[in-house]
C-alpha cells in the first residue's frame, strides 16, 4: 500500500496532466471557431451548440467506468465547455431576475461559470434582450409539471422572431421564507407559478394569508425581507441571498415538481438524431373541423405530438393561436412536407424553432 505523500504526488502529477490536456482541448476549440469563421466568411454568433453538448454528455455516460457518477462527470465537463465557448466569444445569458430565481439556477446549471448572466425584470424583457442583440441567449420558463404552461412565455412567442435553441429541466422545490413565525404571517408573495405549485399547502397552513403575485420568486423574497408578517414562496437559495429564514422547506403540492425552460437565440441548432419542433398557427374557426384537419396532418406523417396549447391571438375576441410541439427538426424532409400540407388547413404558420430532445425519462 502506498503512503500518503506518494499518493499526493501521484495526484499532483495527474493534476498537471489534466491541466495540460484541458488547455490542449481549449486550443482545439479556438481552432474550430477560427475554421468556422474562415469557411463561412462571417462571425459565427452561435457558439453554443446544444446538439454537440448532448452528444458529448451521452458519450461520457457510455464510456464512464466510475467511480465518478455520470452526474459529477457532466458537471465537470459543463465547466470545461463553458470555458471553451467563452474563449470563442463573450457569451451573455438573459434570465428572469433578480438573482436567485429558478430561471437563474437553470441558466447556471446549463451554461456554467464562464459566461455572464444578465437579470431581467420580466419574461418579456428576456425576449427583448435577445431580440435586440443585448444578450447572446435567453433562458425562459415554459411549463411546469404541476401548474402547466407559463402564459407570459406563450404570449410573447406569438410576436417574436427569436428561435428556440434548446430545452432544459429543473427539479423545483419551493420553500416558505420569512423573518416572521408561521402564525404571524399575513401575506405571501410569489410568482403565479410558485403560488400555483403550493396552493394546497398554503390553503392548509396559511388559509387567511393574502397571496400576492409578483414577477419572480426572487422579487418575492426581496419584498418579504422588507416587511414584517410577510413571506415568500421561492427557492432555498433566496434565504441566503435575501436574509430570510426557512420556515418550511419543500411545500410544493407534488414531489415530482419540475419546470421546463427553453433557451432562445437568433436561430435554432442543426438537426440531431432526436429533435423536437415547436410551431404556432391559427385556423379559420368558421370552418367546422379546421383544427382537427390540421392536427391530423401530424398523424398522417407519423409525427408524434408532445404538447398542444392555445392562447388568445389578440387580433379579435375568441380567436386563438395554437401551439404544437412535435417530433423532428424543421429542416428535415418529413417536417417540411407536413408544414406544407398544414398550410392547406391552417393560417399564419410560424416555426418557433427546433431543438434536441432532452426530456427526462
Amino acid at each position: 500500500m502506498s503512503d500518503l505523500p506518494s499518493l499526493r504526488q501521484k495526484i499532483d502529477a495527474l493534476d498537471t496532466t489534466l491541466m495540460n490536456l484541458l488547455n490542449d482541448r481549449a486550443r482545439l476549440s479556438l481552432d474550430i471557431g477560427a475554421t468556422k469563421r474562415r469557411e463561412s466568411q462571417v462571425e459565427d454568433e452561435q457558439v453554443y451548440r446544444p446538439g454537440r453538448e448532448k452528444e458529448i454528455y451521452e458519450k461520457l455516460s457510455q464510456l464512464n467506468p466510475g467511480p465518478l457518477k455520470n452526474e459529477s462527470l457532466h458537471a465537470i465537463f459543463r465547466e470545461v465547455m463553458s470555458a471553451s465557448i467563452s474563449l470563442q466569444k463573450d457569451v451573455t445569458i438573459a434570465y428572469l431576475g433578480p438573482p436567485g430565481t429558478f430561471s437563474h439556477q437553470a441558466a447556471f446549471r446549463r451554461f456554467g461559470d464562464s459566461v455572464a448572466y444578465v437579470p431581467q425584470k420580466d419574461i418579456d424583457s428576456v425576449f427583448e434582450a435577445v431580440e435586440n442583440g443585448q444578450t447572446t441567449y435567453g433562458m425562459i420558463p415554459f411549463e411546469n409539471s404541476t401548474f402547466g404552461s407559463v402564459v407570459e412565455t406563450l404570449d410573447h412567442f406569438i410576436h417574436t422572431h427569436v428561435k428556440v435553441r434548446a430545452e432544459t429541466y429543473l427539479e423545483v422545490h419551493q420553500c416558505l421564507l420569512s423573518n416572521s413565525p408561521l402564525d404571524k404571517i399575513t401575506k405571501v408573495y410569489s410568482h403565479p407559478q410558485g403560488l400555483g405549485q403550493t396552493q394546497k399547502w398554503l390553503s392548509t397552513h396559511l388559509p387567511e394569508a393574502t397571496r400576492v403575485s409578483v414577477k419572480s420568486t426572487a422579487e418575492a423574497a426581496e419584498k418579504a425581507s422588507m416587511e414584517i408578517g410577510s413571506a415568500a414562496v421561492c427557492s432555498e437559495i433566496c434565504a441566503t441571498l435575501y436574509g430570510l429564514n426557512i420556515i418550511q422547506p419543500n411545500i410544493e403540492d407534488r414531489t415530482a415538481n419540475t419546470t421546463r425552460f427553453l433557451i432562445i437565440g437568433k436561430e435554432s441548432d442543426a438537426p440531431t438524431r432526436d429533435d423536437h419542433t415547436l410551431l404556432i398557427f391559427t385556423v379559420d374557426h368558421r370552418q367546422p373541423g379546421a383544427l382537427c384537419d390540421g392536427l391530423k396532418v401530424f398523424k398522417d406523417h407519423h409525427l408524434n405530438l408532445y404538447k398542444i396549447d392555445s392562447r388568445p391571438s389578440g387580433q379579435r375576441p375568441w380567436h386563438y393561436v395554437f401551439f404544437v410541439e412535435c417530433a423532428g427538426h424543421y429542416q428535415n424532409t418529413d417536417i417540411r412536407t407536413a408544414i406544407k400540407e398544414l398550410e392547406t388547413y391552417c393560417l399564419d404558420i410560424i416555426v418557433l424553432g427546433s431543438f434536441p430532445n432532452q426530456r427526462p425519462e
